[in-house]
């Protein structure tokens, strides 16, 4: 990128070449004239001199593909400092833009020698310092500054938008007036004059302000995205609240605006539950420290009063088994929902009757009778087994925990959908309850302490992991007890 005071270098060093152009041009045709002598005083001699037309047929060719193309060199070598794709377009445009000019000036002159050859040398010696350099240097530099944008490798929005209307209309103009000139009868003074007013000034006057009118308005309809872009520049993590204007208009702009709202209310959400999440997560972890440190703090303080210290390292290791399994859940919690789970088929039913033999002779499940009812087929679900194994030892670590003589396991599938159902006959879930159990950290009695009952975290684990394999998991009514229901898409056998 170039430097602030050699942004627009480019524009007015092509505008002043165009301008030079023009000058060297005009003053040359104007040297010629003179060398050929005074102008005769007898009217036939001065109709029949043909004085400047060797110069005037150089200026036409090659002498404006010269001028321009000093003109493009100009721009590129000022262009040093941008990139490279912008020299070109600055180049190309002044290029363009100067060469059209010069051309048209130029066949005004190829048809007004024949009939005014003792003025054609001073007309274009008066009009291109006073109108046509001006001009040309004026318009060159307009297409080049379009065409440069703000200097970058590729060309804004507003910049290829100028570019094309104002092309589009000047040439549309252009050939419209050529149109209209040969429709009328040949040699017709007024209208030839009229014809090379309308080309050499309206069609570049037209141009420019086709461009400056496109110009303003694109700046007006994008005003709302230079807002919501400033909007969105000052929202932090502290001030997720704020939304971005949404202007009131049915368009693509209204549509991105409230898109983006859609998208800060997501994120806005998203840091809420993480921010509860961490205080709800430094609040399960203060308790069993401050009792972890409190009881070792207490038997180093005064040993004397401890008599059995096999007993204060038991409950010390047993804190820190609970501290272990809260903290691989917090763990969890933050992987599954950070990656996608690898894909592969899981046998459930296997899964469902391998988990309930290795439970059965677990301290949860002391004097409890565990069943698990499976097809005979296998049950495919497409999924990553070991978040599966987590969900299902945690709906049957819940169902151990509260039961009162029995767990039952049932794995089905109806073709769609394969449905794992985990039943126990405990004291129940109240269907008030049923969605809030999901929440972390929640406990629903004074029966759920942190030492018996867990920390609040098995049954939104288990939801999580069943939402992320495209199932759910809910709790159903039963007879007696809780019956949680989780489903997943099946996955059929290959042949």
């Amino acid at each position: 990128m170039a430097e602030p005071r050699h942004r627009y270098r480019p524009v007015w060093a092509s505008g002043l070449a165009a301008t030079l152009a023009v000058a060297a041009a005009v003053i040359w045709l104007e040297a010629e004239d003179r060398a050929v002598g005074p102008l005769p005083w007898v009217i036939p001699e001065l109709i029949a001199t043909d004085r400047v037309g060797p110069q005037i047929a150089f200026l036409a060719w090659p002498g404006c593909l010269l001028g321009a193309v000093g003109v493009g060199a100009v721009g590129w070598l000022a262009g040093r400092g941008h990139v490279r794709a912008a020299r070109l377009r600055a180049a190309f445009a002044a290029l363009l833009a100067s060469g059209a000019l010069l051309a048209t000036y130029a066949q005004w002159l190829v048809r007004e020698n024949p009939i005014k050859p003792w003025l054609v040398a001073e007309e274009a010696f008066r009009w291109g310092l006073m109108f046509i350099g001006p001009s040309t240097g004026l318009l060159t530099a307009a297409a080049v500054a379009a065409a440069l944008g703000g200097g970058a490798g590729r060309l804004p929005y507003r910049g290829r938008t100028v570019l094309v209307a104002a092309a589009t209309t000047g040439g549309l103009f252009a050939v419209t007036i050529e149109v209209l000139r040969r429709a009328q009868p040949e040699h017709q003074e007024p209208w030839s004059n009229t014809y090379w007013v309308a080309l050499i000034t309206g069609v570049p006057l037209v141009a420019l302000l086709t461009g400056v009118l496109v110009h303003i308005t694109a700046a007006r309809a994008l005003r709302p995205v230079e807002a919501i872009r400033r909007e969105l520049a000052d929202i932090t993590g502290q001030s997720l609240d704020r939304r971005v204007p949404v202007p009131p208009t049915d368009d693509v702009i209204a549509r991105l605006a409230e898109t983006t709202n859609d998208t800060l209310d997501r994120l806005e959400q998203s840091s809420s539950r993480q921010h509860q999440f961490v205080a709800d997560a430094a609040h399960e972890l203060r308790s069993p420290l401050a009792a972890l440190r409190a009881q070792l703090e207490t038997a180093l303080r005064h040993p004397d009063s401890v008599t059995e210290w096999p007993e204060v390292v038991a409950g010390a290791a047993a804190d820190v088994v609970r501290l272990q399994a809260l903290t691989d859940d917090l763990l969890l919690l933050a992987s599954h929902r950070a990656t996608a789970p690898a894909g592969e088929p899981v046998d459930l039913a296997a899964l469902a009757e391998d988990l309930v033999r290795e439970h059965e002779h677990l301290p949860d499940a002391t004097g409890l009778l565990l069943t698990c009812g499976t097809p005979a087929a296998p049950t495919l679900v497409h999924g990553n087994p070991t978040r599966l194994e987590r969900l299902l030892r945690n709906l049957l670590a819940n169902a151990c925990r509260h039961a009162e003589t029995r767990v039952e396991v049932t794995v089905e599938g109806d073709g769609s959908w394969t449905v794992l159902t985990v039943t126990d006959d405990g004291p129940g879930i109240p269907p008030a309850d049923r969605s809030r159990v999901f929440d972390r950290f929640t406990r629903l009695d004074a029966s759920r302490t942190r030492t018996s009952g867990g920390a609040g975290l098995g049954l939104p684990i288990a939801r999580d992991i069943a939402t992320h394999h495209g199932g759910t998991l809910t709790i159903e009514d039963s007879p007696q007890g809780a019956r949680l229901v989780a489903r997943f898409p099946a996955r059929c056998p290959e042949a």
